[in-house]
């Protein structure tokens, strides 16, 4: 888990009275390049885990599987809001599960999107580019 997602994380829960992860399975990562180097569902599961019980409320927060790129909140009922990345694939997806809920006879969710941390040279943190071999100073991060 890089800063990117912490901050994801972060601003869940200043934004969220209860907060909902949704983490993909090993089946999703199957079309990721260099998917070797990705830690398995299960300890990337135990890693938000301390990260939640450190820095915010796991009294607020359960994780969920995602096996789908709706992740299940096409279906789900109680939830109302959605908090993604700027990364343009992202919120596209989002405006589809959107889209979704209301084929399914569901309200829309609200999408807050929140901009990706970046890196000195201006482009995003990512987990691909940590995969590709890139160390980035926690310093230089830009919010």
């Amino acid at each position: 888990m890089h800063e990117g997602h912490k901050h994801i994380l972060r601003s869940a829960f200043k934004i969220g009275k209860q907060v909902a992860i949704g983490l993909t399975t090993d089946k999703m990562l199957q079309y990721k390049t260099k998917k070797h180097l990705i830690q398995s569902f299960k300890e990337r599961h135990e890693v938000i885990e301390e990260f939640i019980k450190t820095e915010c409320d796991s009294e607020r927060c359960s994780i969920f599987p995602i096996e789908t790129t709706a992740g299940g909140a096409d279906k789900m009922e109680d939830l109302e809001a959605l908090i993604i990345s700027d990364e343009i694939g992202v919120v596209q997806n989002a405006f589809d599960i959107n889209q979704l809920r209301i084929d399914n006879g569901l309200k829309r969710y609200h999408i807050i999107i929140i901009p990706r941390v970046r890196t000195q040279d201006g482009r995003p943190l990512s987990s691909s580019r940590r995969r590709n071999g890139e160390i980035f100073d926690p310093e230089t991060l830009i919010y």
